[in-house]
C-alpha cells in the first residue's frame, strides 16, 4: 500500500515537472512573438521615415501627391512650374528632375493656385514664401528638394554710385546681424501678429536723396501689400537702412522680371526681391551680404479628401439642393469679403479703374493729336514727309506694346525720373496714332474731290475747305473703326504692370497674391473692363451720331 502511493506520488511529480517545462515553453514563445511584432512595428516606422524623410513634420500626417523628387522622378509626364528670372533653381530643377517639363509663370501665388488644383505637380520656390503660401492655401505642402541653402541679396548697379551704396548696405547688414536685429525682423515677418507688421518708408534728409528701389510685391513674406501698402522682410530692412543713412526711398513694384533689366539701364538705384546669390546676377551687379539664408522646397499638393455635402437623410433632393445653394451662397459671400474687404482691398480696385480710365483717355487724346499730324505728312505731296510717316507707321504697327512700354520706360526715359503713368501714355498715344492716322487717311480719301472743290469754288479757303468740309464728312467714314481701336486700347492698358503702375490688372494680381484664388478676383477685373468699354462705347456713339451730316439735317428740319 504504500508502496503504490509513493509510485503514484513519483508520478504526479514527474507530471508537475512536464506541465512546468511546457508552460516555461509556451511563455518563452509568446515572448519571442512579442519581440517579432515589436521588431515589425518598428521595421514599419523606421520604413515609413525613410519614405517621409523629405516631407516636413507638419505634412506628415497628410497624404501628400508626392513624397520626395524620386518620386516625382517616376512620373513621366511630370510638369513643374517656374518664376521667370530664377536661372540657378532652374538649371538645378533641371538636373534634379531631368525628365520634368518646365512651364513658366510670372508669380509665386499662380503656381500655387495650379499646384493646389492639380494642374501643376509642384514648383520650386524659398521654404519661407512656400510656407506663408501654405498657410492661405489648405491643400497645399512642400517637401525639401535637396538644394544647397542659398543666400537672399540685394543688388546694385555695377557702378561707382552702386559700389558705394553696397558697401553702406553691408556695413549695415553686418551691424543688424551683431545686434541681433535680423532676428528679430525674422521672427516679427514669419510670426503671426499682423498688427505689428507695418513698415514706415523715410523721407530723405536734408542734402541726402531719395533711393529708387525695384521689388516684386507678391513673395509674402518678404515683399507683399497689406492694407494698399507695400511691406515684407526686405521692405523693413530696407527702410531701415535708407533712415539710418538718411535716405528717402521710393519704391517701384514690378513684374520680377523687369528687375534685372531696370538696375542695368540705372533706372533703380538697388533690387530687393528675394534674390539669390548666383553667378548670372554676381557677375553683371554688386551683391550686399547674405540678409537672409533660405532653403528652396517644392510646392506640392495634399490629397486629402475634403469634405463633401452631402444629402439630408429625411429631406431628399430638394434639402440637397437647398445645402449646394446655401453652399454657393457662402462661399460667394467668402469671396467677396476676401477680394475687396478684408485689408480694404477694394480701394486697390477703385484706384486702378481710376488708372485705367485715365490713362486711356489722354492715350486717346495725345493718339488722336498725333495721328492726324501723321495722316497728313501721309497725304503730303512731299516724299521726304510721307517716307518718314510710312517708316513710323510700319515701326509701331509692328512692335509689341509690352516690348514698346519697355522701351521707353527703362531705356528712353530711365534717367529722366518720369513717373510710368505719362511713359504709358506716351507708349500708348504713340500705338494709337500709328493706327488712327491710316483710318484718317482712309476716311479722307474717301471723300469726293469734288467736295474740295465746290468750298474752293465758294470762296473757302484750302484749309477752311478741308477742316469745314472734307473733314466731317470723313469722321463720317472712320468714327466707327476709331471706336473699335480705342477700346481695343483700353484693353491693351491692362500690361501697364511691366512699368511700375498699378492699374485696374495689377490690382487683380495683387489681390490674387494675397488669397491665392483666381476666379474671383479675374472674373470681377473682366467684368469692369467689359463696364468701362461699354460707357465709353456709348459715348463714342453719341459723339458719332452728333457730329453726323445726316443726323444734323435732321435736327435742322424739326427747327
Amino acid at each position: 500500500m504504500i508502496l503504490r502511493f509513493l509510485f503514484l506520488l513519483c508520478l504526479l511529480l514527474l507530471g508537475c515537472n512536464e506541465s512546468k517545462d511546457q508552460l516555461q515553453s509556451i511563455e518563452q514563445q509568446n515572448a519571442i512573438m512579442v519581440k517579432s511584432d515589436r521588431d515589425a512595428e518598428d521595421a514599419v516606422v523606421e520604413n515609413r521615415d525613410s519614405l517621409l524623410k523629405d516631407v516636413p513634420p507638419q505634412f506628415r500626417n497628410k497624404r501628400l501627391k508626392y513624397n520626395s523628387l524620386a518620386e516625382m522622378n517616376q512620373n513621366k509626364k511630370l510638369v513643374l512650374g517656374m518664376q521667370t528670372g530664377f536661372v540657378f533653381v532652374d538649371k538645378e530643377t533641371r538636373r534634379l528632375l531631368p525628365g520634368a517639363k518646365i512651364e513658366y509663370y510670372n508669380s509665386t501665388p499662380d503656381m500655387a493656385y495650379l499646384v493646389s488644383t492639380g494642374k501643376l505637380d509642384g514648383f520650386i520656390n524659398d521654404e519661407p514664401v512656400i510656407r506663408y503660401v501654405a498657410l492661405g492655401v489648405p491643400n497645399l505642402a512642400y517637401i525639401h528638394a535637396g538644394f544647397e541653402p542659398l543666400n537672399i541679396v540685394v543688388a546694385f548697379p555695377m557702378n561707382s554710385a552702386g559700389k558705394a551704396l553696397r558697401d553702406e548696405m553691408n556695413e549695415f547688414i553686418e551691424k543688424l546681424r551683431a545686434d541681433g536685429t535680423l532676428d528679430a525682423l525674422d521672427s516679427l515677418w514669419l510670426g503671426n501678429d499682423e498688427a505689428k507688421k507695418v513698415v514706415e518708408f523715410p523721407k530723405a534728409m536734408p542734402g541726402k536723396r531719395t533711393l529708387k528701389m525695384g521689388t516684386s510685391a507678391i513673395s509674402a513674406p518678404f515683399e507683399y501689400i497689406k492694407d494698399g501698402k507695400i511691406v515684407g522682410y526686405e521692405m523693413d530692412l530696407m527702410a531701415r537702412f535708407c533712415k539710418e543713412y538718411g535716405y528717402g526711398l521710393e519704391v517701384n513694384d514690378v513684374p520680377f522680371e523687369s528687375l534685372l533689366l531696370g538696375l542695368e539701364t540705372n533706372t533703380y538705384d538697388f533690387v530687393a526681391s528675394t534674390l539669390s546669390d548666383m553667378p548670372s546676377i554676381s557677375e553683371h551687379f554688386y551683391e550686399s551680404n547674405a540678409i537672409y539664408v533660405s532653403e528652396c522646397v517644392m510646392a506640392v499638393q495634399i490629397l486629402d479628401e475634403k469634405n463633401v455635402l452631402s444629402p439630408a437623410k429625411n429631406g431628399g433632393a430638394s434639402d440637397s439642393a437647398a445645402i449646394v445653394e446655401e453652399g454657393l451662397i457662402t462661399s460667394l459671400k467668402s469671396n467677396f469679403v476676401r477680394t475687396f474687404v478684408m485689408e480694404s482691398r477694394w480701394k486697390l480696385v477703385t484706384n486702378g479703374i481710376g488708372v485705367t480710365i485715365f490713362i486711356s483717355i489722354l492715350s486717346a487724346v495725345f493718339g488722336t493729336i498725333l495721328g492726324f499730324l501723321i495722316c497728313l505728312m501721309r497725304l503730303s505731296k512731299n516724299k521726304v514727309a510721307d517716307a518718314i510717316a510710312i517708316t513710323y507707321i510700319r515701326i509701331l504697327q509692328g512692335t509689341p506694346m509690352v516690348v514698346l512700354l519697355m522701351i521707353l520706360f527703362y531705356v528712353v526715359f530711365a534717367r529722366t525720373g518720369l513717373d510710368g503713368v505719362w511713359v504709358a501714355i506716351i507708349g500708348f498715344g504713340m500705338n494709337f496714332g500709328a493706327y488712327v492716322s491710316e483710318m484718317m487717311r482712309t476716311g479722307i480719301e474717301a471723300v469726293d474731290k469734288g467736295q474740295m472743290e465746290a468750298a474752293l469754288a465758294l470762296g473757302y479757303t484750302k484749309p477752311r475747305a478741308f477742316f469745314k468740309i472734307v473733314v466731317p464728312q470723313a469722321a463720317r467714314h472712320f468714327l466707327p473703326v476709331y471706336q473699335g481701336e480705342f477700346i481695343s486700347l483700353v484693353k491693351m492698358t491692362s500690361v501697364v504692370g511691366y512699368i511700375a503702375i498699378h492699374d485696374l490688372t495689377k490690382a487683380s494680381d495683387i489681390i490674387r497674391s494675397r488669397t491665392y484664388e483666381a476666379f474671383f478676383p479675374l472674373v470681377t477685373t473682366a467684368i469692369i473692363y467689359f463696364i468701362i468699354a461699354w460707357l465709353l462705347t456709348r459715348a463714342l456713339t453719341a459723339i458719332q451720331k452728333r457730329i453726323d451730316p445726316r443726323n444734323r439735317r435732321k435736327r435742322l428740319k424739326k427747327i
